[in-house]
């Protein structure tokens, strides 16, 4: 026994060490002393010290070596448990162990964390601490609820075990052997993506190799619940051949029941071709001919070892390809195995000789700088790379513009050993990734604080999951021309119950990388079709609920199905459901895009292209989109108001939009001043602040109960009464007399200030600029009104001055002025033509609203139509299931021992059955006779008696039957006596 440190206060993490080795221990030790703990420790291995220093001391957690001699970790395991139940259990793995300890972490162990890096376990021990901590709480007040879930910590222990190793790791449901989680590891071996497998469970079982495949699936099917332990063949994209270790293990609840089984995928390639004297192929990489991941680090182990001998500097850059996931969608795996070999020539041709490049898997590269001192040197090679990929890639006949992300780390500042300086380096290149890629950068202890809270937070998020801690917020679509509520749009909100409500830009793109977007998205098509239909059967008028899709939904396999069946089982009418999908989505395959489109169309959904003008829409495509909508993006309606820029873009969109038969919606709309400029522009529907804020629930349905609305004096004037503004108009209070008698609305502003004011709130439709004069600008007024409200009809008073008809012709030649009245002022002239102009914008509106009602009632017909096609379906089905019921009754009562006659509502004969004739030989019992014709011995319908019928009795029964909506009839059922 060895004490490795003293007690010296209260307040300290209680290490046991169970450890051969004192340095290994003592290397461990240091990195949690680095982290901030002052630690207490003990080492041993010898299991009656071990049993006595749980019996006498508390301990806050125990580091188990896993090659204790003559004590086997799971042996340590059974003595640690049951004197210390709650205890955390960290697994410390030697650097170059192959096979992963998995089953202990099912048999009691917390976690694991290599020698070589033990970065890790800073982020294993604050946690387990935590979760102890709490326990122990929780024990010391028995009434309190449980706040930890054995089950949710172990698979919590799993999935961060399932980030940070090569192997592939999966979760399936029990019951249904629906797949539930799959690791990254995945892609690295199979050579496939997860999505495939989350859509199929069995996608796996098709790339094993033919001559394994039969006995591996009896084996798996032998072992549905675990215990598989089976080495197959794969076959990989581009033909090549690898060797698998499989095995599975269950998963248990807290009553004992098996919920999971879980599983693991080790690549045992190069320990078969070693024993089958293949040691090419065990160190190099088949497809580039680089030394692979096992000759890499052994050239690295060499290359750092002497560098500690000598105090010599090493540099290690990893090299990540961008985007090579749409290379082997788009071209295929063939076509990306190619471009992986030329990139590692060209990669091969730019370095040193003395720099050792290698393929650690995948798209991955790793070089080994040796004599590289400082950022500055390493730098040079980086670039150099980065320059190298800018030049095209030719394959299969057709240029590929590839980038890559690299990160960099220097021995011995940035790790002791091989797997340390390779795992800080990919770290450095997610970075690089989150900075746009095609960049490099220099790895930061720093950056572990990102690693670690981001695994943190991929943990919560597949625990928000099963906890159910995601909700939905809904915020109104609001119709410009009458001001109601038109729809509401599903927003997800994930409620941490320690963060509180997390910010959607920080968890959606974590459950789009994950893949866990596909469920979470399902669950939001759900609820938010369940929730439109509960406030439609409370009599709450909401037309419509929008959901949007992600990338990764849109190119599901499921999603047609999971739309079907969503709408089926909540009862949703489809043209109630409005599908927002991004225009960077639709345009990253056009032509597949159209395709899904129209199925979905077909379906009776309604289509939004959503965040509109911040992508690169071809309008040759946007004319082939089967969509209903177009979101104008709130970047371009925030500074309308400010920028005519914006405002011309807008309106130039919303012309556009009219003209392919679109409705327009115009996100992000907070003030009085946007939504005015929008209405006049023709808008069709605004969403944002100004109407409401995104509501839970509940509020959404007080808001739809209180039927809010848009201000009546802002909405269309097909909607209103057009309006008059009159601005520094001298003399005319008989006119507008004359005006508001006939039944006008007519306003009076009286300089330049008064009319700013008033159009920041109202919408005009004909405008009367007075003459400009020494303070007021009349073309000033003019340039606004045609800027925020553009469809109002503008004119202007002019005297003989040369300043006046300098002004008219420079705004007549701008297309600012309609009309022009000379003055003196005339009462009747200014009575008719503001008449005039006012009934000719009455006219326009009401073309434009019967346009609108025209066309609403052409969806609304096609919809009538859709669903009289679909009742008669389903009544031709109905039909046609009564027959197959009415045949089905005629076979069962032929075979009845008892005589069965069928009668119509007429009394004939409609039914006979083989009894009957037998009981009943000279009777002529043919069908379309009588019955009182025939057997007058019978009773009346309803009666129930004894009869006597050629010498033998009989007890009659009569029953109604209906075996098809028009058809009914009686049963008459003998039984002899």
């Amino acid at each position: 026994m060895e004490e490795l440190a003293q007690p010296d206060s209260s307040n300290l993490l209680r290490i046991l060490i169970v450890d051969a080795r004192e340095q290994d221990g003592q290397h461990l030790l240091d990195a949690l002393r680095g982290g901030g703990y002052d630690v207490y420790a003990r080492r041993m291995c010898d299991s009656e010290e071990i049993a006595e220093a749980l019996r006498v001391e508390d301990w806050d957690i125990v580091l188990l070596d896993c090659a204790v001699p003559d004590l086997s970790a799971a042996e340590a395991i059974d003595l640690i448990r049951p004197l210390a139940p709650d205890l955390p259990i960290v697994l410390s793995i030697a650097p170059g162990c192959r096979n992963v300890p998995v089953e202990l972490l099912e048999n009691g162990a917390s976690d694991l964390v290599f020698k070589s890096n033990p970065s890790r376990l800073l982020a294993i021990v604050e946690r387990e601490c935590s979760r102890l901590r709490l326990l122990r709480e929780q024990q010391a007040a028995p009434g309190l609820p449980p706040r930890v879930s054995g089950i949710d910590e172990g698979e919590a222990r799993f999935l961060q075990l399932a980030s940070n190793t090569p192997e592939c790791y999966w979760l399936v449901e029990a019951e249904t052997q629906r797949v539930t989680y799959v690791s990254k590891g995945y892609e690295q071996i199979w050579g496939r993506y997860v999505e495939a497998l989350y859509a199929d469970r069995r996608d796996w079982l098709k790339h094993v190799h033919e001559e394994d495949r039969a006995s591996l699936l009896r084996t798996a099917q032998q072992h549905r619940l675990g215990g598989l332990d089976a080495k197959f063949r794969i076959r990989r994209p581009g033909g090549s051949i690898r060797w698998l270790h499989a095995r599975t293990f269950p998963v248990h609840n807290e009553n004992g029941l098996i919920v999971s089984v879980g599983g693991v995928a080790s690549d045992i390639t190069s320990l078969v071709t070693e024993q089958g004297q293949s040691p090419f192929f065990a160190h190099f990489d088949a497809l580039t001919a680089l030394p692979n991941q096992l000759m890499f680090y052994d050239q690295a182990r060499r290359l750092i070892a002497l560098a500690k001998r000598k105090n010599l500097p090493v540099g290690v850059m990893v090299v990540d390809i961008d985007h090579f996931r749409e290379v082997n969608q788009t071209l295929g795996y063939m076509s990306g195995d190619e471009l992986l070999r030329q990139v590692a020539g060209r990669l091969s041709g730019l370095l040193r000789e003395s720099d050792i490049l290698g393929r650690l898997g995948g798209d991955v590269f790793a070089v080994l700088l040796p004599d590289v001192e400082d950022t500055s040197q390493a730098a040079i090679v980086a670039r150099r790379v980065i320059d190298a990929l800018l030049q095209p890639v030719r394959v299969e006949g057709q240029d590929i513009f590839v980038t890559a992300s690299l990160g960099l780390v220097f021995h011995p500042q940035d790790g002791n050993d091989a797997h340390e300086l390779v795992s800080n380096a990919e770290i450095a290149v997610r970075h690089a990734k989150m900075n746009g890629r095609n960049n490099y950068q220099f790895y930061s202890a720093l950056m572990h604080d990102d690693v670690r809270d981001r695994l943190f937070l991929e943990t919560d998020l597949r625990n928000a999951i099963v906890h159910g801690e995601f909700m939905l917020y809904y915020q109104a679509k609001v119709s410009c021309e009458n001001g109601r509520v038109t729809g509401a749009e599903a927003l997800l909100r994930w409620n941490h119950p320690r963060r509180g409500v997390v910010p959607p830009d920080q968890f959606i793109p974590l459950l789009e990388e994950t893949g866990l977007i596909i469920q979470v998205g399902r669950w939001v098509l759900q609820e938010a079709c369940r929730q439109a239909v509960i406030w439609q059967q409370n009599g709450l008028d909401i037309p419509s609920v929008s959901v949007n899709l992600s990338a990764r939904q849109l190119q599901s396999e499921t999603l047609l199905d999971d739309i079907a069946d969503t709408l089926k089982l909540s009862g949703l009418a489809p043209v109630c459901l409005d599908l927002e999908i991004t225009e960077s989505m639709l345009m990253q395959n056009p032509d597949a895009a159209v395709h899904m489109l129209r199925e979905l169309k077909e379906m009776g959904v309604t289509l939004s292209l959503d965040d509109f003008g911040t992508g690169y829409s071809s309008l040759a495509y946007l004319k082939r989109f089967p969509l209903d909508a177009l979101k104008v993006d709130r970047s371009f309606v925030q500074d309308i108001a400010a920028d005519a820029d914006d405002a011309s873009i807008t309106r130039a969109v919303i012309t556009m939009a009219h003209h392919l038969k679109l409705k327009v919606v115009a996100e992000g709309v907070e003030t009085v001043e946007q939504l005015a400029l929008l209405i006049s522009h023709q808008c069709d529907i605004i969403q944002g602040y100004y109407f409401s804020r995104p509501l839970g629930q509940s509020a959404m349905g007080e808001l739809l109960g209180a039927d809010k609305r848009l201000p009546a004096n802002l909405l269309r004037s097909g909607t209103r009464q057009p309006m008059a503004l009159l601005v520094a108009v001298d003399a005319a209070e008989e006119a507008i007399s004359m005006l508001e008698r006939d039944g006008h609305r007519v306003c009076v502003a009286a300089d330049c200030a008064s009319a700013t004011a008033w159009l920041a709130g109202n919408g005009v439709d004909v405008l009367v600029c007075g003459p400009s004069n020494g303070s007021f600008d009349a073309a000033a007024v003019i340039r606004q009104v045609a800027q925020v409200q553009p469809q109002c009809e503008r004119i202007l008073l002019s005297d003989e001055r040369a300043k006046s008809r300098h002004q008219v012709a420079e705004l007549g030649a701008a297309g600012l002025l309609h009309r022009v009245i000379p003055l003196p002022l005339a009462t009747g002239v200014l009575h008719q033509t503001v008449e005039e102009a006012l009934e000719r914008r009455r006219v326009i509106d009401d073309y434009a609203r019967l346009s609108r009602e025209v066309e609403a009632g052409g969806r609304e017909l096609l919809r009538i139509e859709e669903e009289r096609r679909h009742l008669l379906r389903e009544n031709e089905a109905l039909r046609e299931t009564g027959g197959q019921g009415y045949l089905i009754l005629q076979e069962l009562l032929a075979h009845l021992p008892w005589p069965v006659i069928g009668i119509d509502n007429d009394g004939m004969l409609a039914l006979v059955n083989e009894a009957a004739h037998a009981v009943f030989p000279g009777r002529s019992l043919l069908l379309g006779a009588s019955l009182a014709d025939v057997l007058p011995e019978m009773p009346l319908y309803g009666d129930e008696a004894d009869i006597e019928i050629a010498g033998r009795r009989f007890i009659c029964r009569w029953r109604q039957f209906r075996p098809a909506a028009s058809v009914s009839g009686r049963f008459l059922l003998l039984e002899e006596k």
